[in-house]
C-alpha cells in the first residue's frame, strides 16, 4: 500500500503500523482537523491467503460503509469513537480515536492477576460502552482482551466494532483470534446477539478474575475450543483464584450460561451489578443479631432461615437479570419471598418487601396497575398481622 500519499486526502501516515492477522493500524495525522488518529485497514489479501470462506462482493462493501455511518453514531467513553470509513489502494479502512495506552491483553500477560477492584470496574466499564452500541443496534462481534484498551488514566476503551462486524460477515465463524471468547450458539453457525456479546464479556471477566481464560488455551484447536463452550461444565473463577467473592462466581457463571435465554438480558444490567458490587467491595456488614439470637436453638433457628432468604435473594437476582426485573418469574419470585419472610414470623420484614415491590410496579406499571394496588395490599395485610401480636 503506497502510504506516501494522503489517506482519504487528509490524513498523513506518521509511522509503522502495529499488523495483526485482520489489518494494520496506522497512526496518522488529521491533516484538516490537526488532530492523531488511528486508521485501520482490512488486509483483504491477506485474509484470502488465511482461507476467508466468502469473497468480499460489492455488498460487503456497501455493508461496511453502512456499519460504519452506524457506528459513528456512537458517542460513549468508554467507545473509541468511530470518525470515517473509505478505500485506498483497493484495502478498505476505518478511521478511529487515537488511544494512548495499552491493551488489556498487555495487562495480563504482563501479570501479576488484576486486583480485583480493577477487574469489576474495567468490566462495569466495558459493559456500560457495549450497551451505548446496543443501543443503537450495533454489535461488537469479537469482544476479547485485544480489543480492550485501557487508557494511560487507566480508563477502558473497547475498540474494533467496525472491523469486528464487517470481518463476521465475510469469514468461517471459528474466525481468526476470537475462539476462546465466542459464545456457543456462534459456533452453530446463529448469528450474534446482545447475549453473544455479553457470554464474550463474561469469557474476559473470568480471565481477569482467574488468570486464564473459561474454556481451552491460545494453543488449542480452535475447534476443540469450540466443543469445549458448548460442552464442558464451567469451573468458577475461586476455583482458579482462591478468595474470588461469591458474587462474582454467580455472575460469571450466569453470563457464561449455554443458553443465550439464561444470561443476563442485556450489557446494562450486569454494568449495574458490578457498579453494586464495586460499591460492595472493601465494606463489612454490620451484624444485627436480636436478643433471642443468644441461644443455640434460636441461632441454629435464624442461620437456617438466613440461608433460605439469601437463597432467594440469589434466585431473584438471577430471574431479574434473565427477564427483567418487571417480569411476571421476577416478581412472582419477590412475593413469595416476602410471603415466606412473614411466614417465617418476620411480619414487618414482609411489610417491607411488599412496600418496596409495589413502589417498584409503579414505576414499571404506572400507579393504578393491579400488581401495585395487590402489592400494598401485601403491606397492609403483614402490618395487621404484626400490631395483632
Amino acid at each position: 500500500m503506497d502510504t506516501s500519499k494522503l489517506i482519504g486526502g487528509r490524513f498523513k501516515i506518521q509511522d509503522s503500523p502495529v499488523s495483526g492477522a485482520m489489518g494494520d493500524v496506522w497512526p496518522a495525522e488529521d491533516t484538516k482537523l490537526g488532530r492523531t488518529v488511528a486508521l485501520k485497514f482490512l488486509a483483504r489479501q491477506r485474509l484470502r491467503q488465511q482461507g476467508a470462506l466468502t469473497e468480499f462482493t460489492d455488498w460487503t462493501v456497501k455493508r461496511f460503509g453502512q456499519e460504519g455511518v452506524a457506528m459513528a453514531r456512537i458517542s460513549h467513553p468508554h467507545v473509541a469513537h468511530i470518525y470515517d470509513s473509505g478505500e485506498h489502494d483497493g484495502e478498505l479502512y476505518i478511521v478511529m480515536e487515537y488511544i494512548q495506552g495499552k491493551s488489556l491483553a498487555s495487562h495480563l500477560k504482563e501479570g501479576p492477576t488484576l486486583p480485583i477492584e480493577r477487574t469489576v470496574r474495567w468490566t462495569r466499564e466495558m459493559c456500560e460502552g457495549l450497551h451505548a452500541a446496543h443501543l443503537r443496534k450495533v454489535l461488537h462481534h469479537d469482544i476479547k482482551p485485544d480489543n480492550i484498551m485501557i487508557t494511560n488514566g487507566g480508563e477502558v476503551k473497547i475498540v474494533d466494532f467496525g472491523l469486528a462486524s464487517f470481518a463476521d460477515v465475510t469469514q468461517s465463524h471459528t474466525g481468526v483470534g476470537t475462539a476462546l471468547y465466542k459464545a456457543p450458539e456462534r459456533w452453530r453457525g446463529i448469528p450474534g446477539s446482545v447475549r453473544s456479546d455479553v457470554y464474550s464479556v463474561g469469557c474476559v471477566l473470568y480471565e481477569m478474575l482467574a488468570g486464564r481464560p473459561p474454556f481451552g488455551t491460545p494453543q488449542d484447536d480452535p475447534m476443540t475450543v469450540g466443543r469445549m463452550h458448548h460442552d464442558n461444565s464451567l469451573a468458577p473463577p475461586s476455583a482458579h483464584r482462591p478468595g474470588v467473592p461469591e458474587e462474582l462466581d454467580f455472575i460469571v457463571r450466569i453470563m457464561l450460561a449455554k443458553d443465550p435465554g439464561d444470561r443476563p438480558r442485556n450489557a446494562e444490567t450486569v454494568a449495574m451489578v458490578m457498579a453494586n458490587i464495586q460499591d460492595s467491595l472493601g465494606t463489612e456488614d454490620a451484624a444485627v443479631v436480636s436478643e433471642q439470637a443468644h441461644t443455640p436453638g434460636a441461632m441454629h433457628s435464624n442461620m437456617a432461615h438466613s440461608e433460605r432468604m439469601q437463597a432467594f435473594d440469589r434466585r431473584i437476582f438471577e430471574l431479574e437479570l434473565r427477564f427483567g426485573p418487571e417480569s411476571q418469574e421476577a416478581l412472582g419470585a419477590r412475593i413469595e419471598h416476602a410471603e415466606l419472610t412473614g411466614q417465617a414470623g418476620d411480619t414487618r420484614g414482609a411489610a417491607a418487601l411488599y412496600n418496596r415491590l409495589g413502589r417498584d410496579c409503579q414505576d414499571f406499571f404506572g400507579p393504578y396497575d393491579t400488581r401495585v394496588l395487590n402489592a400494598f395490599e401485601g403491606v397492609a395485610r403483614w402490618i395487621a398481622r404484626s400490631s395483632a401480636r
